[in-house]
């Protein structure tokens, strides 16, 4: 009796669903957004569109069918409600596990919080400034590294967050490596090796420091690709390096290598050998660029800050709970991370380019010994 009813009202049910969605659509992308927004809803009226057009034709296929149908939806409906309120389980009792097991306070505070707090008794404090944050423009010096001699805020992914003192180049490396005779390794890379988000010495370039007991310099900067990276080995190997580590990140770094190639002073590192910036000597210039960059960027962190401020006010109330649940928050959010990462594009044209950068790199440490 029941399926016979969830049959009949299965077509209207679908359709009146899909049309409701598309005005849901509509009325955020052009009334609330006032069409400024339209590539962000491009997706939800495709799947809309979609659905609508399926919907129409559930009403003339046959009962067998439809009754696949229903199972089929009803059983994934439950499957995707059961994984969002696994997700929300599982990120409250992620957050009590750290407190049990630290003793700590989960620190809840956004990177301009602590910042404005940290900055009452250290004038020199800094957040982390990543070279890719310059891509977009063409300016006359495109710095491949940080604030020098200076401590830096980086992230929080584990409850807490790091902070380390930039050297004399703006890197994560205690300032001392650089006056060793001989430097065994040198890394380049992005987070990874730059140290994301663990203080010294839970990073990779210490780790390797305590293992070899040998000198170690960390030239890893967050966000870097293999252009950076090549424009890096440049900027900053000597004669005194022993071996260059490579740490390569299946991720991203194609996709990063996509926009480098846009920017007309890092081709410039491929298209001439010769080609230097010679940043070693421009450090105090690249501190003047990159404060500028991180005013702009904490003005950003300002208005995104004051933003959540009333979207946790608004959040805190069991109604908006309610909605995200029913609107599986955390699992589209899952599923975009997924696809995000799926989505990288390993075409002929990535691999020659990678391939022409690491050759370049390998000729570069072959002619430094």
């Amino acid at each position: 009796i029941l399926m016979n009813f969830l049959k009949k009202i299965f077509s209207p049910t679908i359709l009146t669903i899909s049309l409701l969605l598309l005005i849901y659509t509509f009325y955020k992308s052009e009334i609330i957004w006032d069409g400024n927004n339209r590539n962000y809803y491009k997706t939800y009226y495709l799947i809309s569109s979609i659905l609508i057009c399926l919907s129409i034709i559930t009403f003339f296929i046959n009962d067998i069918i439809k009754q696949y149908l229903i199972i089929s939806g009803i059983s994934l409906i439950v499957s995707l409600y059961l994984f969002e309120g696994y997700l929300t389980f599982k990120e409250q009792s992620k957050e009590q596990l750290y407190e049990k097991k630290t003793s700590n306070k989960l620190d809840r505070r956004n990177k301009l919080e602590i910042y404005e707090e940290l900055k009452k008794n250290n004038k020199k404090i800094t957040i982390n400034y990543f070279p890719s944050f310059a891509l977009k423009k063409n300016y006359s010096t495109f710095p491949l590294s940080a604030i020098s001699n200076s401590e830096t805020i980086f992230c929080n992914e584990n409850g807490y967050y790091s902070i380390y003192q930039s050297d004399r180049y703006g890197f994560n490396n205690p300032d001392n490596e650089w006056d060793k005779k001989k430097i065994e390794y040198l890394l380049v890379g992005d987070s990874f090796t730059h140290g994301a988000c663990v203080n010294r010495p839970n990073d990779i370039s210490s780790k390797l420091r305590n293992l070899s007991n040998k000198s170690v310099l960390n030239l890893g900067m967050g966000g870097n690709g293999p252009l950076i990276e090549y424009a890096t080995l440049r900027e900053y190997l000597d004669t005194n390096v022993k071996k260059v580590l490579w740490i390569y990140y299946e991720g991203n770094d194609l996709t990063n290598l996509k926009v480098e190639k846009t920017n007309d002073i890092l081709i410039n590192y491929l298209k001439d050998l010769n080609f230097t910036q010679n940043l070693k000597f421009k450090q105090n210039e690249i501190n003047e660029f990159v404060k500028k960059k991180l005013i702009e960027l904490i003005e950003i962190e300002i208005n995104v800050h004051n933003d959540n401020i009333n979207y946790n006010k608004k959040n805190k109330k069991i109604k908006y709970k309610i909605l995200k649940f029913i609107r599986l928050n955390k699992t589209k959010k899952v599923i975009k991370k997924s696809l995000l990462n799926n989505s990288e594009e390993n075409n002929l044209e990535k691999i020659d380019n990678i391939k022409k950068i690491l050759a370049l790199s390998r000729d570069l440490v072959i002619k430094n010994n």
